[in-house]
């Protein structure tokens, strides 16, 4: 009876330990909220004391539930979620390494580098569920847990379908990732693991055939509306595995994670850490197929090449990425020198139909940050590509940042030499088939931001030479003359007792509008009334979003490409998107309610992004996320 007695009394202990040692003196965290949930992502060794951030609780946006409709974030898309976009934004995608060049459903995909991975001492899980006009339906499911006080698991699962209010363009998108995380006692040693599986599901209907129909209202009932493609579809599917191992050269250090954090950021230790070494691995799948019946061989595309069989065009994409890197970056304080030395080589074979490829390359990659005194901050990032593919490519860039009491301010510029991706060089389907052999592009981009407090402002002059783009005919074309791109935006929030109005204004404007098409200003408005109840037990919030850009010739989409392309047909823009919402926070609850676009109750049938590709008419939006945190 008495070892019976003290082997429950030894198992007891055994499992108090196990549930609290993250708390223990061990742990990289000293001091840890339990009421707060933190998350880091795959490059937090890099991050200094600053790797950890919280999960946002506010009530504050929450009805923007689309990845593309987040503040800051403005695309032109096809009318309904889950569908290819296009940034109206110039940004350009300067990526080291093989790069196919299709990226008009990122925003809907699971990247490894967007990874949250949860650092918390309960079960935590988040539920979010959205519900639409039209069946439109968004659930989203986060979850994360300490199995052992060294091993944490997680997963995530996003599913977005809604049919459209068209015929042929329901969205399909499923997107999970399964997580975890080891450490040693000492957090010494630690591996990160994640398998990503995004399958997205696209209907195309090319867009409508007569814009007039749906801009006189003539037909209401919008899937009686004539479309171009009624068989259309792509199919897109990515598995991703990845490892990174991680281990510290010397013990390491414990810190503070509450009030004192801030006071030691602007204290940078004199004395240089040995750091942490890593290896990661990333091996990836990619499958786009495009599909359509003959049915639909009605003279949409311009080329059909086979018209007697159903089109299957299929693109697979294996790559497989080993990663080393030293550096000397310490979670638990900052250095007057950081920096990061990695080397990465990369092997991918890409396969267009039967032609297939394979390309080697070896990209050494660094940075280097200097912290000059309080108020004085310089940083370096560098990259170039060796092997049989992409040879000489580099991203070089620097940046200066000044902060003061009166604000941060910051100037970056950056140089890189890029070959465009292979999508515009080599492609074989039944309506594209190109070869194409093009110079590199070059860039040159002068960027200053500014902050204090609630404003935001900058700007940025991008200098392009040998621009790759898609011309009227959906075929890749290079510029023989350079082009600059301007842009000049500012943030401002705006606070008078409960009410909040937080405004966004941008201004570009591109040298020559022959490869580039963004509208020349972009406005984004949100007013909101905000008010405690029962003692800030409950928060309400209710107000507008709106949205408005100049007119200006927008891209057009290709379905068979996935891609943008110039048109010269039709102006769009000039109209103003105007969302009605109520927000509502109950402890760990969150629940909105919003009706979208009103303009279209006073018969204003001009709202596009995209030509042809009508926005959704009005409706009402229901959201909620719940949190459990227990």
């Amino acid at each position: 009876m008495l070892q019976s007695k003290y082997k429950r009394i030894i198992l007891l202990l055994f499992l108090f330990l196990i549930r609290f040692s993250l708390f223990s003196q061990d742990s990289i965290i000293t001091v840890l909220d339990s009421s707060k949930v933190y998350f880091f992502h795959n490059d937090f060794e890099t991050k200094g004391p600053e790797f950890l951030s919280f999960i946002d609780t506010l009530i504050t946006g929450i009805q923007k539930y689309d990845p593309l409709s987040r503040p800051g974030n403005y695309y032109a898309t096809l009318g309904n979620v889950g569908l290819a976009h296009s940034n109206m934004i110039f940004n350009p995608y300067l990526n080291s390494g093989f790069n196919f060049g299709i990226h008009s459903f990122d925003k809907y995909r699971f990247q490894n580098d967007s990874i949250k991975h949860y650092w918390v001492g309960k079960p935590y899980t988040q539920v979010y569920y959205i519900m639409g006009a039209k069946k439109e339906q968004n659930i989203h499911i986060d979850h994360s847990q300490n199995v052992a006080s060294w091993f944490n698991v997680g997963l995530r699962f996003r599913y977005v379908t809604s049919p459209g209010y068209y015929e042929n363009q329901k969205s399909d998108d499923k997107n999970f990732v399964f997580k975890t995380r080891f450490q040693t006692k000492n957090y010494r040693y630690i591996i990160l693991a994640n398998y990503i599986h995004n399958k997205l599901k696209i209907e195309e209907n090319g867009g409508i055939k007569y814009d007039s129909v749906f801009e006189q209202n003539i037909e209401q009932t919008r899937k009686n509306i004539a479309v171009n493609l009624t068989t259309a579809n792509n199919y897109i599917k990515e598995n991703v595995y990845y490892v990174k191992q991680l281990f510290k050269l010397q013990k390491r250090h414990r810190f503070r994670l509450d009030d004192q954090q801030d006071s030691i950021k602007n204290i940078p230790d004199r004395k240089i850490s040995l750091g942490n070494i890593s290896l990661s691995t990333n091996y990836s799948r990619t499958t786009y197929l495009y599909k359509q019946s003959t049915q639909d061989n009605n003279g949409y595309y311009l080329f059909t090449y086979d018209s007697v069989n159903p089109t299957y065009d299929s693109t697979f994409i294996n790559k497989l990425e080993n990663t080393f890197s030293w550096t000397n970056e310490d979670n638990a304080r900052q250095q007057l020198l950081t920096f990061n030395f990695a080397l990465k080589y990369l092997y991918a074979e890409l396969s267009v139909d039967s032609s297939k490829r394979i390309y080697n390359q070896l990209i050494p990659f660094g940075t280097m940050s200097f912290t000059i005194s309080d108020k004085l901050k310089l940083d370096f990032f560098a990259d170039m590509i060796f092997g049989n593919s992409y040879v000489g490519n580099y991203n070089l860039s620097g940046k200066l940042s000044f902060f003061s009491k009166f604000g941060d301010l910051e100037y970056k510029i950056t140089n890189a030499l890029q070959d465009v991706g292979r999508f515009y060089t080599n492609y074989s389907s039944n309506h594209f088939i190109w070869n194409n052999a093009f110079t590199k592009e070059s860039y040159l981009i002068n960027a200053i931001n500014y902050r204090y407090k609630n404003l935001q402002a900058g700007f940025s002059l991008a200098n392009i030479g040998s621009y790759v783009y898609l011309d009227a005919l959906g075929f890749p074309a290079q510029m023989d003359v350079g082009i600059s791109i301007l842009n000049l935006h500012l943030r401002k929030l705006f606070k008078l007792g409960n009410w909040s109005f937080d405004g966004r204004v941008i201004y570009q404007k591109a040298s020559k509008a022959e490869g580039i098409r963004i509208p020349e200003f972009i406005g984004d408005l949100s007013i909101y009334y905000t008010k405690d109840l029962f003692k800030q037990a409950a928060i309400i919030q209710t107000g507008l979003d709106l949205l408005y850009n100049t007119p200006y010739k927008a891209y057009a989409y290709m379905p068979a490409t996935r891609r943008f392309y110039i048109q010269n047909d039709k102006e769009i823009g000039n109209y103003i998107y105007v969302d009605v919402f109520f927000n509502l926070q109950v402890k760990r609850a969150r629940l909105f309610l919003k009706y979208i676009n009103l303009g279209s109750l006073f018969n204003y049938y001009n709202y596009y992004t995209v030509p042809s590709y009508p926005m959704q008419d009005d409706g009402f939006r229901f959201g909620v996320s719940w949190m459990f945190y227990d």
